[in-house]
């Protein structure tokens, strides 16, 4: 990470050079390549989708087996921590609960013979991207999947790209207690385009939801309006407010927390402490060498992790 101090008379000019280094990435190249992409979903359905999951994925699918088995589905079983499932069963309960409270209200008002009503009805069908490539995100798939089932939407059709031809255990048993059947295993933008367009195997949906790389970005800002899009997120970012008084190892995670989504995230401390930003990166240190995929973390850490240190936090 780099460390900037605020007395120093170039701050403003560091700063600001790090900060539009992200923004200069190639975002025109990637946008040519992900509309030939979703082109060639469009005019030739499974058989680009099949040969972009090979090129892309290393994956080996074909019409029998992009749809996952059920005994693919319950092949999580022996291979999962109880004590982690209990985890995500107390999450789904909390998210569930924090949904209900946003379920909007039918109305309808009369006045001098007329009669005006608002009637919310649910999507009929949704598609939900999980990350499965670089790095798995079992919380991706409970947070979009919850609201989807408070709702009542009936359709609800997730896809995610298998690592070494393989679902992870965890995303698995989590698509086995929410109740999610159809699992497609391919991801990238052409699994965006297949959800929007539809081929042979993958029928459209309505809407699409889920985090991605640069590429599945791209892809769900060029389906819209074709179908629907949550939003468009840029790489993650988080800054940190800290004094001496805190935990350097949490405040290390919750840095790497970031990190490890995407080479392009961007990870900052601001501290008015030397001694312990010291200490949180003597932490990330040592933490990014527990991770799988340390080297997006150190790559993400290096290029645009910025460490902050400053006289006085409340100003």
């Amino acid at each position: 990470m780099k460390i900037l101090d605020t007395r120093n008379n170039n701050f403003y000019k560091d700063l600001d050079k790090i900060l539009n280094s992200r923004s200069q990435t190639n975002k025109s190249n990637i946008d040519n390549e992900v509309r030939k992409i979703i082109n060639e979903i469009i005019n030739n359905g499974d058989k680009a989708l099949f040969n972009f999951s090979k090129k892309y994925d290393g994956s080996k699918i074909n019409a029998s087996n992009i749809l996952l088995s059920n005994k693919l589905r319950n092949s999580f079983k022996n291979k999962v921590l109880k004590s982690n499932i209990s985890a995500f069963k107390v999450a789904i309960n909390n998210i569930k609960r924090f949904h209900k409270k946003q379920f909007p209200q039918n109305y309808k008002i009369h006045k001098n013979g007329l009669k005006t009503e608002s009637t919310w009805k649910p999507i009929d069908s949704v598609g939900l991207y999980i990350p499965g490539g670089k790095a798995i995100y079992p919380s991706s798939l409970i947070m979009n999947a919850v609201p989807a089932k408070v709702a009542g939407v009936k359709r609800i059709v997730v896809v995610t790209p298998p690592q070494s031809g393989k679902i992870n255990p965890y995303i698995l048993a989590l698509l086995k207690e929410l109740a999610i059947d159809e699992i497609y295993q391919v991801g990238g933008a052409h699994a965006i385009a297949a959800l929007a367009y539809g081929t042979e195997s993958i029928k459209p949906v309505n809407k699409i939801f889920g985090p991605g790389n640069a590429y599945v970005t791209s892809a769900k800002k060029q389906v819209f309006g074709k179908v629907g899009i949550d939003l468009i997120a840029g790489p993650s970012e988080i800054v940190v407010v800290a004094d001496k008084n805190n935990n350097p190892e949490w405040v290390a995670s919750d840095l790497i927390a970031q990190a490890e989504h995407d080479v392009n995230a961007q990870s900052i401390l601001i501290t008015d402490d030397k001694n312990f930003s010291n200490l949180v990166l003597s932490n990330l240190k040592k933490l990014s060498k527990e991770i799988q995929n340390n080297y997006i973390v150190n790559k993400s850490l290096t290029n645009f992790g910025i460490v902050i240190l400053t006289n006085n936090l409340d100003n």
